[in-house]
């Protein structure tokens, strides 16, 4: 298999804030076009590994490697110790 590298492959991630009082606007107009899956009610609890010195972060912020991290994250319905984990790259 051959490994994507940051030069052919370029992730487009955008946000934004939704206040309260919009977002039962904002599910009732996405609703006939989606549908939840299992992990819909999850908590994502994430812990990102790195050297004594930061450099997987200093090395991130320069995009000298591209968006290399290094995590440990649950996906369950509350934080707890007993959640399945996966070690993430």
């Amino acid at each position: 298999m051959k490994k994507v590298t940051q030069k052919e492959f370029k992730r487009i991630e955008t946000k934004y804030l939704v206040s309260q009082e919009k977002l039962p606007l904002l599910l009732k107009d996405l609703a006939p076009h989606l549908q939840a899956d299992e992990f819909a009610q999850s908590t994502i609890s994430s812990l990102y590994f790195d050297t004594e010195d930061f450099q997987m972060i200093q090395d991130s912020l320069a995009n000298k490697y591209g968006k290399e991290k290094l995590r440990l994250r649950t996906y369950d319905t509350s934080a707890n110790l007993n959640a399945p984990a996966f070690l993430e790259i």
